[in-house]
């Protein structure tokens, strides 16, 4: 699974693609729940925004990890695209803090509406497109990601 950055309407949304569907203890969805913490850190936002997609099946350890990490951070966390079964799950885990949104837009209009300031957050590092690092580093910071020699360079030159 991967998180993909998409700027919409001054805001930032993690756009789900390649969805695991493992379940409990899945190892790579939790490793990939520290990148998105290293991440909103580094990029320096106070709320995150994701898009399932209408995937039907999501893993439940990444939202099961999405939840701990809303309780860390105690920031705004709103969920897009949810079908039934991983609204259910969310529920489950007394997440009523937000409604579930059909689309980003509705999602982002939410907040400008009950919390404007989370969304003045200077968004000038983040680039879209490319997948949030999956690291344990704490130290990921976005300008690490350059490459600081040349692709073709021959190593024994």
């Amino acid at each position: 699974m991967d998180f993909v950055p998409e700027i919409i309407d001054e805001a930032v949304i993690l756009n789900a693609v390649d969805i695991c569907t493992t379940g409990n203890d899945c190892r790579p969805c939790a490793e990939l729940a520290v990148g998105i913490h290293n991440w909103l850190v580094a990029n320096k936002l106070h709320y995150l925004i994701v898009d399932f997609q209408d995937e039907k099946d999501v893993c439940t350890s990444i939202l099961a990890e999405l939840l701990q990490l809303k309780k860390r951070l105690r920031y705004p966390f709103l969920f897009c695209g949810m079908m039934e079964g991983p609204k259910k799950f969310l529920k489950s885990y007394a997440y009523s803090d937000y409604p579930f949104f059909a689309v980003p837009e509705d999602a982002i209009a939410h907040l400008r509406k009950t919390q404007p300031d989370v969304l003045k957050a200077d968004l000038s590092a983040v680039k879209q497109g490319e997948p949030i690092p999956c690291t344990r580093s704490r130290t990921y910071r976005p300008e690490d990601t350059e490459e600081t020699e040349e692709p073709d360079a021959d190593p024994e030159a």
